[in-house]
């Protein structure tokens, strides 16, 4: 039975009410029984004292009846009404009688003696003694028109009553024929008053024992409700554990957290069923879920893994998500990194397209991009000022169907737009620069193949040729140079070097170069670098040379060594001549970047130079920069690393 009722709450919830019912339907059904005996008691006394109360009150009644019949008997002289008088005697002593034999208490015995005692005083003296006085009025012995006492007296005369006699008429007073009514009142109120009484006590008990049905009903309630509460209070609770575990369970699986399930069922009701089936469908999810997150994670990774600067832009939500790439083309700050999932991007597209040099152009492909009526493959942009070269197209992402968002991939192309700026300016540079020296030795071998010239104009054209071939060898060497600094190739051997020794040979070679510049030298201590003696001869003669081209009017080029930094050297070296723009600064380093103003075109040259000389001090530890004014001059500085000879001996 026990294991019948288990297997379904709803048996478990009827056992329950029907065992509440019956206990309260027996409960119900002792205190009815009880309050119906207790009423029934009552209401049986109720009903005797009505039932006394209105034979005493028709007792009453009657002997009043018969008092004013007597008296219109003696005014009237009227035999029917005598006849009455007579019939309310027989009935009086029927009701006295009836009084005498149902008397129970001693107010009862009391109230039946004196109305018996009152009648039959009444029925012996005054009934007689009225009668005699109506038959004297008839024979004309008494002439008064109204009953008077002592003529009934004398009438009727009779010896004095006794003295223990509870009811007296006293003859000499003509209010004594009402005494025996007023005597009859006083029984009769004193009896009714204390069957009112009497009432007023039943009464009073019997809503006592209302009360007590009541209480004892509400007590058998609360003692019914505290058994069933003792009995299935601990089914309750683990009824509303199991649930609970199941609610708590459902928040954990919902949030993404592995629910704590029991091994089994803890019972075999609906709960535990459902219990089971949870168990099974959360180990299915979870199973599930982790195959999601390794493909999600795979997913992520691959796309962080990436080069291409990814957006995904959801149309419902207007969310947006980006791999690592975006964040790190665009500079944003990345604001919880997380390499499982792709990162949300706070900011809005048009806060990233401020950084877009076109950015009408941007944004009109991004609204053809959402609108779904973008037809390009992909268009370029540069941004921050053509810092970076960027190649962007659009993809349309359904699912099941419907379009849901649109991903943007952005591919920075600065790269290849450099390689093909380079190849172009490469073609431009080498053809106009070989074919410029190339045209002299070709013009100036003609001349001496095929004219006559004087001794002096021969060595001349010669030393033309000679100069013109150098400036190839130079064109050539340079190549070269950037061809091994971009292949890795390029090498250094080296060495302690004395730092004024390489700058002296190098301020020689270009002292008498020209008659309109005065170079000045000025290194205050004997300082030592490890580095290839020859390429920092390169280093420096290239600067040097850029600082006479760039100066033609002439004037002082100061050449200074500074020691204020503990570990590092810096050499400048200050010139007088056209100036850099500013614009200009940040690409002057760049191969094959020449300044685009009228002075620097009329001079010429390569744009490599200052792209080796980078390379050099890069390659040596050190760096390089510059700073310029345009009319007023430029002043390049090298940063090298200072060499500790004392410690480099010892070692």
């Amino acid at each position: 039975m026990k294991s019948w009722i288990d297997q379904q709450i709803g048996r478990q919830f009827l056992f329950v009410f029907y065992l509440f019912i019956g206990l309260i339907l027996l409960t119900s059904l002792a205190v009815y029984v009880y309050t119906e005996n207790q009423i029934e008691q009552t209401t049986s006394s109720l009903e005797n004292i009505s039932e006394r109360r209105t034979n005493a009150t028709e007792l009453f009644e009657t002997w009043q009846s018969m008092q004013y019949e007597m008296r219109g008997y003696v005014i009237l002289g009227d035999d029917a009404m005598l006849e009455r008088v007579q019939e309310k005697q027989v009935l009086i002593d029927e009701q006295t009688t009836w009084f005498e034999q149902n008397a129970v208490t001693d107010k009862e015995k009391t109230y039946a003696g004196d109305a018996r005692t009152l009648f039959v005083a009444y029925q012996e003296r005054v009934m007689p003694s009225l009668e005699r006085y109506v038959e004297g009025k008839r024979s004309g012995s008494v002439t008064e028109p109204f009953l008077k006492m002592p003529t009934l007296g004398k009438v009727n005369p009779q010896k004095e009553p006794p003295t223990d006699r509870k009811f007296k008429i006293n003859s000499k007073s003509a209010a004594d024929m009402s005494a025996s009514i007023v005597d009859m009142e006083s029984v009769f109120t004193k009896y009714r008053n204390s069957l009112n009484a009497e009432e007023d006590a039943l009464r009073a008990q019997l809503a006592t024992h209302t009360k007590w049905a009541q209480a004892l009903w509400l007590l058998s309630l609360l003692g019914v409700l505290f058994i069933l509460f003792i009995v299935a209070r601990p089914y309750v609770r683990r009824l509303t554990g199991q649930l609970q575990e199941l609610i708590e369970n459902s928040k954990r699986l919902a949030g993404e957290r592995r629910p704590v399930i029991p091994a089994t069922a803890q019972s075999k009701n609906e709960v535990g069923q459902l219990t089971t089936s949870f168990r099974q469908m959360a180990s299915s999810l979870t199973t599930q879920r982790h195959r999601i997150e390794e493909e999600r994670e795979k997913t992520a990774r691959l796309l962080h893994s990436i080069r291409d600067a990814v957006i995904y832009v959801e149309h419902t939500t207007k969310e947006k998500v980006a791999n690592q790439a975006l964040f790190v083309l665009f500079n944003q700050p990345i604001t919880k990194r997380n390499e499982v999932d792709l990162y949300r991007l706070d900011v809005s597209l048009e806060e990233l397209g401020l950084q877009v040099d076109q950015k009408d152009a941007f944004f009109a492909f991004m609204e053809r991009s959402f609108d779904g009526q973008c037809k390009e493959e992909s268009v370029t942009f540069s941004m921050n000022q053509e810092e970076r070269f960027i190649q962007m197209y659009a993809e349309k992402v359904y699912l099941r169907g419907t379009r849901h968002g649109t991903m943007l991939v952005f591919r920075d192309v600065t790269h290849e737009t450099e390689v093909d700026r380079l190849k172009t300016e490469l073609v431009s540079t080498v053809s106009h620069e070989l074919r410029t020296p190339l045209t002299s030795i070709i013009g100036f071998t003609e001349l001496l193949r095929f004219r006559k010239l004087s001794p002096e104009r021969s060595e001349k054209y010669l030393g033309m040729i000679h100069q013109e071939t150098l400036r190839l060898e130079d064109l050539i060497s340079n190549l070269l140079d950037v061809q091994r600094m971009e292949s890795g190739k390029q090498t250094y051997h080296n060495e302690p070097e004395r730092l004024s020794v390489i700058l002296e040979q190098a301020i020689t070679v270009h002292q008498g170069s020209s008659q309109h510049h005065r170079i000045t030298f000025d290194c205050q201590e004997d300082v030592y670098v490890y580095g290839d003696r020859t390429r920092l001869g390169q280093l420096f003669t290239n600067l040097l040379h850029n600082a006479v081209k760039y100066s033609p009017k002439g004037g002082d080029i100061n050449v200074r060594v500074a020691c204020e930094r503990p570990d590092w050297i810096d050499i400048s070296i200050e010139d007088h001549g056209i100036g850099i723009p500013q614009t200009a600064l940040p690409k002057l380093f760049d191969k094959f970047y020449r300044v685009d103003n009228s002075a620097s075109r009329k001079i010429g040259g390569t744009g490599l130079g200052l792209a080796i000389c980078k390379e050099i001090a890069e390659g040596h530890g050190g760096a390089i920069h510059a700073t310029s004014n345009i009319g007023k001059g430029s002043i390049f500085t090298v940063s090298l690393p200072k060499m500790d000879l004392s410690n480099q001996m010892s070692s």
